[in-house]
Order: C-alpha cells, then structure tokens, then sequence
C-alpha cells in the first residue's frame, strides 16, 4: 500500500513538472505580443505547478 502511494504521488509530480514546462513554453511564446492578462496567467500558472511539483516530491520522501 505504501509504494503505490509513493508510486501515485511521483506520477503526480511528474503531472506538475509537465503543465509547469507547458506554461513556461506558453509564457515564452507570449513574452513580446503585448497580451498582458494571458502573459501574467501563464506565469502565474508556471509558478503553481512547479511549487506543487516541489511539495508533492517533498511529501513523497517524507512518506
């Protein structure tokens, strides 16, 4: 029971680093179109998922 828990929750992290890199590729895209409502969510989303990546990863070796 434990290891699947382990085992769910590093392919949660890895869901997290994806969407992360994901936004961060968006963001890239829409750096110089002068969209600044869909610039600063795309940051901002970029920022969510990588701290959940950290969290779900640190909450994984703690376990």
């Amino acid at each position: 029971m434990e290891s699947n828990l382990n085992y769910l929750l590093g392919c949660v992290s890895l869901t997290f680093v994806g969407l992360s890199t994901m936004y961060k590729y968006k963001f890239n895209k829409l750096k110089g179109t002068g969209r600044i409502p869909n610039i600063l969510g795309a940051k901002q989303r970029q920022i969510v998922f990588f701290v959940l990546a950290i969290l779900s990863a640190l909450i994984m070796v703690i376990s």
